[in-house]
């Protein structure tokens, strides 16, 4: 028997990750927030391949998710569409349209434990008679129905009867058809023609007719929410009290993630790492590889990658990764990150982004890097370039902010306020002038707004031990990478001779002394070590707001430097990476005239 290719489809927060994994053994993130699924995951049911898509509402070619979806559709022998049963008027309008384009298709209704704890209902028998296709009821927490869903896709599936007759002009597919009715702009323009202007707007309104009158015929709604929840729903969405969420949110992000984590338990580990683990692995590399050969500089030399890479990567990243993707995932799944995506949206829509931006700026707070890798959940690849960007030039990671944190402090509020305005004000100012000056408009925010609930601690811990493992074998080799960069530069005289003369300009145009510069190349190879490095210094307070705001917005450090080129190719990394230099510099010199002494 040839291996057939299922796909799992559905719209975003129906639970298809988790049948995903139920059936397969693998497991997919589940996540309140769709996007965070963009990249299709793989696996076996039996000698079959499954396939798991990104939510989507449609098939369509409006956003990546969507393009992703429709190209395994177009594909499979079998699709699957996972429902959420307490949705089901929503979720039937792709069920509609997977029936107009005569694929092969069974419906799983999911969360039925769910909608019977609140009280819904939905009569499998009749919405099957009224679809032409098997469908079963599951819950895939539970394992409830899984089997028989099992069974259904070893049977298999005939296209349904009961789906419109589409035609169009110069293709002959039920999918095509049906697309180029719905103005599809690569049909129309491969048939040199164009259906009936709104004549999408007919097909959408005539669909969720459809999908509304089945609704009708098998869906017994739930009761209400709590009078609790939908209060608390409702003032997270108010002007007053997203804005009180937020900080309350922010600050504790920031204490737990810049405070306890950077600073207690990275310094804890990292004292252990230096005192107890180097030597030991310094003394190891030492019995196979001659000391002082360039080999052994590689491995545990100064900037070598056990000495700096590794220790840097265990030490002070994974500890930041850990906890920021364990708070991602508590507010995923709490429901809160929609309803903040929901309220910073009409703010990143004049950045050229929408709310789902607020996943990759919020982690660049813990890692540039590992943000800078989430930037891929954005819809186009042009609100990819615009957090890309502005997380290189404007956000400070975790660890050098808490650093410039402690040297600000001392210095009086004027110094602190003056560089928190000009960093949020470049913040804003340079979204602004890349919307109006990349070609293109940011995609709708589509989304809904799933209940308030307490997360499940399991399931927190196993998206944050999936992300983390993804990461580190994303970006781990990056920063090893980077490491033996650097101590091949040191090794040739390269970095000794750049901070001689970087030296000069540092004291002309920033006001600062040539001894400083060794900061700034330290900040390249790990932010927060160029930050520690004004420290020893001996600046005037004037001089250190000069030199903390010069670091942040100076080049990315290394590893997020060599994502950013892997992410947005050579030239956008290169125009980014000396951006980012040109625009330190130039706020730098003005902050050095105009700001506080």
């Amino acid at each position: 028997m040839a291996r057939r290719i299922i796909v799992l489809a559905g719209n975003p927060n129906v639970g298809k990750s988790v049948v995903f994994t139920q059936l397969s053994g693998r497991y997919a993130e589940v996540s309140n927030f769709p996007g965070t699924t963009v990249e299709v995951m793989e696996g076996r049911l039996g000698p079959d391949r499954l396939v798991d898509t990104p939510g989507v509402y449609g098939l369509s070619r409006f956003t990546d998710e969507e393009r992703i979806t429709l190209d395994a559709v177009r594909h499979a022998d079998l699709v699957v569409q996972v429902v959420d049963g307490t949705h089901l008027p929503r979720d039937l309008f792709l069920t509609w349209q997977l029936i107009d384009a005569q694929i092969p298709l069974v419906v799983a209704v999911n969360l039925v434990d769910e909608l019977r704890r609140l009280g819904g209902a939905v009569d499998i028998r009749a919405l099957q008679e009224i679809l032409g296709v098997p469908v079963v009821a599951i819950s895939g927490l539970s394992g409830e129905g899984l089997a028989e869903l099992t069974q259904m896709i070893e049977k298999g599936s005939q296209p349904s009867p009961k789906g419109r007759a589409f035609e169009a002009p110069c293709v002959s597919n039920r999918l095509d058809a049906m697309l180029w009715n719905e103005e599809d702009a690569l049909l129309a323009q491969i048939c040199q023609n164009t259906p009936p202007v709104n004549n999408r707007t007919v097909v959408y309104s005539e669909r969720r007719l459809r999908a509304d009158e089945t609704a009708q015929a098998v869906f017994t709604p739930t009761r209400p929410a709590s009078a609790v929840n939908q209060w608390l729903g409702h003032v997270l969405l108010t002007p007053f009290g997203s804005v009180i969420a937020l900080a309350v949110v922010l600050l504790s992000v920031y204490y737990l993630v810049g405070v306890v984590v950077a600073n207690v338990v990275v310094s804890h580990i990292e004292s252990a790492m230096t005192v107890a683990v180097l030597p030991v692995l310094t003394a190891l590399v030492g019995d196979f590889v001659p000391p002082g050969s360039i080999a052994y500089r590689l491995l545990v030399g100064q900037y070598g990658l056990i000495s700096a890479g590794l220790i840097y990567l265990v030490a002070l990243l994974l500890p930041l990764i850990i906890a920021f993707y364990l708070l991602l995932a508590t507010m995923e799944d709490s429901g809160y990150l929609p309803r903040l995506a929901t309220m910073l949206d009409r703010f990143f829509l004049r950045l050229g982004l929408n709310g789902r931006a607020v996943i990759p700026l919020v982690l660049g707070f813990g890692c540039v890097t590992m943000a800078t890798v989430t930037t891929r959940i954005l819809s186009t690849e042009r609100e990819r370039t615009i957090a890309t960007i502005l997380l290189a030039w404007t956000i400070p990671c975790s660890a050098q902010m808490g650093v410039i944190t402690g040297l600000l402090s001392g210095l009086g509020w004027p110094f602190a306020l003056t560089y928190g305005l000009t960093i949020a004000g470049l913040f804003v100012i340079v979204g602004t002038l890349l919307d109006r000056t990349l070609a293109g408009r940011p995609a709708a925010l589509l989304l809904d707004l799933p209940p308030l609930r307490w997360p499940s601690p399991m399931n927190i811990l196993e998206k944050t031990r999936i992300k983390v493992v993804a990461f580190l074998k994303e970006a781990g080799p990056l920063f090893l990478l980077g490491s033996g960069v650097v101590e091949l530069s040191q090794m040739t005289g390269l970095l000794p001779a750049l901070s001689d003369r970087v030296g000069p300009l540092m004291q002309s145009w920033l006001g600062i002394p040539g001894a400083a510069a060794p900061a700034f190349i330290l900040g390249f190879i790990r932010r927060d070590f160029g930050a520690v490095g004004l420290y020893a210094s001996g600046l005037s307070p004037h001089q250190i707001l000069t030199g903390a705001v010069t670091l942040t917005l100076f080049v990315p450090c290394i590893a997020s430097t060599l994502v950013i080129f892997k992410e947005r190719g050579a030239f956008q990394g290169t125009v980014i990476w000396l951006g980012s230099m040109a625009l330190a510099l130039t706020v730098g010199g003005l902050v050095a005239r105009l700001g506080p002494m």
